[in-house]
C-alpha cells in the first residue's frame, strides 16, 4: 500500500477512533456503510461495493 492510499484511507481511520464507525464512507466510491470486522489479530476495513480495503494493526494513541 502506497502513501496515496493511506492518505485517502485517513478520514475513515479518524472517524473509527472519534467513535462514529456508523458514518464511515469508502474514500474511492463513497458506499455507505464500510464492513469493519477482526481478521487475524488485524483489523479489515472494507467497501462491499468496490472490493477496496485496509488491513492492519492500529493503536490509539
Amino acid at each position: 500500500m502506497d502513501e496515496e492510499e493511506l492518505i485517502a484511507w485517513q478520514d475513515v481511520l479518524d472517524m473509527i477512533v472519534a467513535g462514529r464507525p456508523n458514518d464511515l464512507a469508502c474514500p474511492y466510491c463513497r458506499h455507505r456503510p464500510l464492513l469493519v470486522e477482526e481478521v487475524d489479530y488485524s483489523t479489515k476495513i472494507s467497501c462491499s461495493k468496490c472490493g477496496k480495503y485496509l488491513q492492519g494493526r492500529f493503536a490509539q494513541q
